[in-house]
Formats: structure tokens, sequence, C-alpha cells
């Protein structure tokens, strides 16, 4: 039997659309994966900027939810909170405590695959972004250059940490690799002072802090001349990067993190304190927050070279000897 061209023609029209019939309906494909990192200042409404506590007196966890659709978290004890499968474009978090809306933060401008990182403070007022930072395709990758404003800690087999150009940087045995040039290089080589180049990617904040782990620190500029004297040289005060050191005087001033000691005849020295370095007297134990201005110590410790006036070293244990 033969067909004229018209009706052969809507044979394969015909044809066509129960193919697709028979198919079914087409698969999408998948939605960018936006992830946002929070970290929460002040627990309640009426807690204002301090110390993150993860309830009200009530006991009700902050919960986040994204406003029109079932994406939520809770807040946990420590502030932190992370969201992910977000949309693009833009999107509006809805911060809520038991049957209080404690407010919303807006985002826009939202690109596929984008990571964001914010710190939120939550006031009698409401909700407010106090830092937000992006980053591209989603995996947090960030790069740094910049000087070393200060050893943090320093653990040559566990987390070393480092400002470097006002972000915090953390340098991890087997993930982090350290060279100037072709010369492999260690965390003792990363001095105050130093210019350095690192590619890392955000980790999770804390305290609102937002760290960076390190894949590479590269060291630039003048080579650094690390001394295995494990005391000072006579041309300096100061030990040398790896030295065991030992220091003793009067607290003359206190950081964040690190105390300054005035060792008679020989000037300042800032030392760093980690959160695990013991601090006692006899048999007493202290916290870093009971240390004051006044009290004469004695630090042992590992030095880490020389910032302007400062001798900097990294305190294995602090005795307290007056108070």
């Amino acid at each position: 039997m033969r067909f004229s061209r018209p009706i052969v023609s809507m044979l394969l029209i015909l044809g066509t659309l129960g193919l697709a019939a028979c198919s079914g309906p087409s698969t999408p494909s998948a939605a960018p994966d936006v992830v946002l990192h929070g970290v929460i200042l002040g627990g309640s409404a009426g807690g204002g900027a301090t110390a993150f506590s993860g309830s009200n007196a009530g006991g009700d966890p902050i919960i986040v939810t994204v406003q029109g659709t079932a994406i939520t978290t809770t807040v946990g004890d420590d502030g932190s909170f992370t969201l992910r499968g977000l949309p693009t474009g833009s999107f509006t978090l809805v911060f809520t405590q038991g049957a209080v809306t404690l407010g919303t933060a807006t985002f826009a401008q939202v690109m596929p695959n984008q990571e964001i990182t914010v710190t939120i403070e939550v006031t009698p007022s409401g909700v407010t972004v106090v830092e937000e930072r992006r980053t591209g395709i989603g995996h947090g990758d960030i790069e740094i250059e910049g000087l070393v404003e200060q050893v943090l800690e320093l653990n040559p087999i566990g987390d070393s940490r480092f400002l470097i150009d006002g972000r915090e940087v953390v340098a991890r045995p087997g993930q982090t690799a350290i060279r100037e040039g072709n010369t492999a290089r260690t965390v003792n080589d990363v001095l105050v002072g130093r210019q350095v180049h690192v590619k890392g990617t955000f980790m999770d904040p804390v305290n609102g802090v937002t760290p960076v782990l390190a894949s590479e620190i590269k060291l630039q500029g003048p080579e650094a001349s690390p001394s295995p004297d494990p005391s000072p040289s006579p041309q300096s005060k100061c030990f040398g990067p790896g030295a065991n050191a030992e220091v003793e005087g009067k607290i003359t001033a206190k950081g964040a993190g690190d105390i300054t000691v005035a060792q008679q005849g020989k000037g300042d020295f800032q030392c760093f304190v980690g959160a695990g370095t013991p601090i006692r007297k006899g048999n007493t134990t202290y916290t870093f927050d009971q240390l004051q201005t006044g009290w004469r110590v004695h630090v042992k410790g590992t030095g880490l070279g020389q910032s302007g006036d400062l001798c900097l070293v990294q305190a294995s244990e602090v005795k307290v000897q007056q108070n």
C-alpha cells in the first residue's frame, strides 16, 4: 500500500510524539549545590554580642530555615550551622527560637555552586550579618598573599596556626606542603615578617573566625636563616627558630593568646600560649584568663625568632612564680 506524502509526514509526527510519551518526562539536571556555613554570636534575642549559648533559659535551640522551602537546620552548641542545596539568585534565612522569630537575613546575587561563610549577630533589635565571604565553584578555595603577622600556635606534629594578612591559617602535617623555591620547609620556617603565598580551603567557623586550612605555604622574599643553636646567638637576645627557650620575668602585657614577659637584661619576649599549654604554680592549675599583668612567671618553650623589638616564643609550659 502506498501513502501520499502528506499522510507519511503526519505518521512521522505522530510516531515522534508517541516515542516522547513512552520515554516519559526528561530527568532534570542536578541542582547546583550552594552551601552556607554560619556562626552566631549571641544566644538569644536578649543576649547581645556575647559568647554564643546554644539555647535560651527555656532550653529552646535556635532554628535556621530557608524561607519558602523545607531546608532547615538546628544551630549547634558552639553557634555554628551549615545549610546545603540553597537556591541560586536570592534566598532569606529565618531565625527562630521556640515560638519567637529572632529575625531574618537575605542573600542576593547567589551564583551556582557558591560557598558562603557568614557571621551572624543576634541582638534585641534583630539579626545582623556581621561578616560575609563568598568563594566560587563551591569548594571554598582561597589564595592569600601577604606577611606573616603572628604565630598563634606552633606544633610540628599537629595543627600550627598563623595570622597571615589578617586571616587565621592552619598548617597540618600530611596536608600542608611548605616550601621555599624547590626546598621543603617546616612550620618553624614560617616566621613573623615573612612574605608568603597560601593556597587552601575554608574550614568551619569557630567562635566567629573562619580559619583557612593551607594545602600549600610558599615562602617568598629573602630566605630565612634559622639558627640550630639552642640558645640566643651572641648577636641577638632572641632564641633562634626551633631552639629551646626559657624566659623568666614579669608579665607586662596580655593579648588574646599571648603574654609579654620582660626579662631583666634581655628585654621583652612575646610568649604564645596555646589552649593545651599547662599553667601552674606548685599543685595549683591556672587558666590563661587568670594570668594577670604584674605576675612573675617562668616560661619554657620553642624560639620563633624576632619581630621588631620583640622576641617570640611558643610556650610549652608556664610556671607562675609570684602572683
